[in-house]
């Protein structure tokens, strides 16, 4: 079977979502042909870098402006219709790519890309092909609906009564199956050796603070705070690939003299380690973060959610009790406040269990390979 998965550079949350996926399909079948595609750069530089700066730039700059967006489009009037005419319109360049692999699955980790399918096949470009969309947050959007799309995976089961109330899908085409995370997340090494390997205390309350995709700074208060309010907390802090906050915070773990408590990291790509060691998580809601801290069984601190989709995700955790929301101003209090109350935080904990999809990965694949029979069977005999 030949699997074309495409992702997009709009936030890290749909490329990770691609890789976790590639991996377990390669640790299942490794017969079976993956290809990961970045469908919005295969379609051209000039599309590619509208899509992906427009979004940072809107997400950064002007966060309400992007928020009033997302629901606006979320609904049938022109802004939405307009949306899709864009975004289907590139549909033929997508084609080439398609053409390049002919897979027999696709599947799309980005709404654009869902709409070029959809058109596609709408016009019987790709009638032996079967189309699979997977929607990367805790909320669904009108922008991943599309017709002749033969399946939607989603990342919890209560988005299910939206996409088929709200946009009238097709409830044996959905599938909440959760959102694809590496197997590593769902499979803690033991802690005492980590915390040995990491030069971690494994006897001490451990933060994790993690910067995002967009290197945000809100993270460098929080440590601050909680290093001034705490003197026995262990912390973990990641800036991801932001020079700058990274050696800011550097100076700020000098000056509070916290360096003996402080495991200070760049980019790292073992991060599930640092998961499965901490007691909280203080992260922006993106929605692989926040799929691989429920696999990690680990509660979060939210910060700095911006209007749009993280903050339905944001809003999704609050109500499932698996994680607080913080401001600037008092979130180092109520995190400090939080760790204090051990029966709190464990039924945070306990909540993370109960929503975690381990199995999303294998669980897509054997979708993909369910729908690809189906096809095979239908197909006429020569």
């Amino acid at each position: 079977m030949k699997i074309l998965i495409f992702s997009a550079s709009t936030g890290g949350g749909h490329k990770r979502a691609a890789a976790a996926l590639e991996d377990t399909i390669h640790r299942l079948d490794p017969e079976a042909e993956v290809t990961v595609v970045d469908g919005l750069r295969a379609i051209g530089k000039v599309y590619d870098t509208t899509a992906v700066k427009g979004y940072y730039f809107l997400v950064k700059k002007a966060p309400k402006f992007y928020g009033g967006l997302y629901k606006v489009t979320d609904r049938r009037n022109i802004a939405y219709k307009a949306t899709m005419k864009i975004n289907s319109a590139q549909s033929e360049k997508l084609l080439k790519e398609i053409e390049k692999h002919n897979p027999d699955v696709i599947i799309m980790c980005h709404a654009f890309i869902t709409a070029m399918v959809s058109r596609l096949k709408k016009h019987g470009k790709l009638l032996d092909v079967k189309a699979i969309a997977l929607i990367t947050d805790y909320d669904a959007h009108r922008t991943y609906i599309a017709p002749n799309i033969d399946a939607y995976v989603l990342a919890e089961p209560q988005m299910a009564p939206k996409l088929i109330n709200e946009y009238d899908v097709d409830e044996s085409i959905i599938y909440p199956l959760g959102i694809p995370t590496f197997e590593k997340f769902s499979e803690p090494g033991v802690k005492d050796e980590i915390c040995r390997r990491e030069g971690l205390d494994p006897d001490k309350t451990t933060v994790l603070l993690m910067a995002g995709s967009f290197g945000v700074t809100g993270v460098l208060k929080f440590y601050k705070k909680l290093a001034e309010i705490d003197d026995s907390l262990q912390f973990i802090v990641i800036t991801g690939k932001n020079e700058k906050l990274y050696e800011k915070l550097k100076e700020t773990v000098e000056e509070e003299n916290a360096a003996s408590r402080t495991k200070l990291l760049y980019f790292v790509d073992n991060v599930e380690d640092y998961m499965h060691v901490s007691d909280l998580i203080v992260t922006k809601p993106g929605g692989l973060t926040i799929s691989e801290s429920l696999a990690c069984h680990l509660p979060m601190a939210i910060y700095n959610a911006y209007p749009g989709q993280e903050q339905y995700n944001v809003n999704f955790l609050l109500k499932q009790k698996a994680a607080i929301s913080v401001d600037k101003k008092t979130g180092a209090e109520e995190i400090i406040k939080l760790l204090q109350s051990p029966e709190r935080l464990s039924e945070m904990r306990e909540n993370c269990i109960r929503l975690a999809r381990p199995k999303a990965a294998e669980d897509m694949y054997k979708l993909a390979r369910q729908l690809d029979e189906q096809q095979t069977a239908a197909e006429p005999k020569q």
